[in-house]
């Protein structure tokens, strides 16, 4: 099964969704999972049960869990800045 690419996820809270990491070019980083725990400007921090792993975003992919049962990936350049400014982002370019 394909997963689909959702550009409407960078718009919502991620914090509370599963993660893992798809891509990066780090290594020691290669498919970590976990709970969101924090989404910062250029980090997303990821609770993988034991410790709290902090995962660039510019530098890596992720699949992520939706509450529905999909899973979906996201570049991790466009989930850059905070949750505000990618919605107001977003809303400049619609209008």
């Amino acid at each position: 099964m394909s997963m689909p690419h959702f550009t409407w996820l960078a718009l919502r809270p991620l914090i509370g969704l599963s993660a893992a990491v798809k891509q990066t070019k780090n290594p020691a980083l290669y498919k970590i999972s976990g709970i969101i725990v924090d989404d910062t400007h250029n980090m997303l921090t990821l609770f993988d049960g034991l410790r709290n792993r902090q995962i660039p975003k510019t530098s890596s992919s992720f699949e992520l869990s939706l509450p529905s049962g999909e899973t979906a990936e996201i570049e991790g350049s466009a989930l850059l800045g905070h949750p505000a400014e990618r919605l107001r982002r977003a809303k400049k370019l619609r209008w």
